[in-house]
């Protein structure tokens, strides 16, 4: 019987450092309950521009990059699980806010709207891919940005500026594989 440890594929869990800002999360703590704040959170966790689309979206990005650019698509299943983690973060909150974190949003009359395939932009190539990626990076922020100035809970701020921390991390990182990949290079000119 062989002793060697089975094979792994995919991205080992030290990897994932460095698609995170280096700084620790704050424990996910609420003040008390309160099922206004956890509507917020549902957007920014399973809402078109969420946690959720983001794993998914980076996931899916990873797989039909892998063949043809594997820098690329190593650096989007490393974000994807960091998202994964900023997706854990949100549902412990949401819970803890007294509501249950299903794949949802709630919206202002109740009705509850599921998460769904087509929020995920699927592309044709690596740049459009990471142009996309980029700007649900920035429309994150912008919604954390937003749910901050709505929520008067010192706990679930802190949380989200941490989070948010990552987000820019994340614009940063694809931003260089952009500039690698994307940007055409010109012949220098003469003076």
């Amino acid at each position: 019987m062989s002793m060697e440890p089975p094979e792994t594929k995919g991205c080992e869990p030290p990897n994932i450092y460095k698609c995170a800002y280096p700084a620790p999360y704050p424990e996910a703590r609420v003040s008390g309950p309160n099922p206004k704040y956890a509507q917020l959170l549902l957007e920014d966790y399973a809402g078109m521009v969420s946690e959720l689309t983001a794993v998914t979206q980076y996931t899916y990005h990873h797989f039909v990059l892998e063949e043809t650019n594997k820098e690329v698509a190593d650096l989007l299943s490393c974000t994807a699980l960091v998202e994964m983690h900023h997706l854990e973060i949100l549902a412990e909150t949401i819970f803890m806010l007294g509501v249950d974190p299903r794949y949802r949003t709630i919206e202002r009359n109740n009705t509850e709207r599921y998460w769904e395939g087509t929020f995920v932009f699927y592309g044709t190539a690596l740049c459009d891919r990471l142009t996309a990626d980029v700007a649900g990076e920035w429309a994150a922020i912008s919604n954390y940005r937003k749910h901050q100035r709505m929520i008067d809970d010192p706990y679930i701020k802190r949380t989200l500026e941490r989070i948010i921390l990552d987000e820019l991390h994340h614009v940063g990182l694809f931003n260089q594989a952009i500039h690698k990949y994307c940007h055409p290079h010109l012949p220098k000119q003469d003076p």
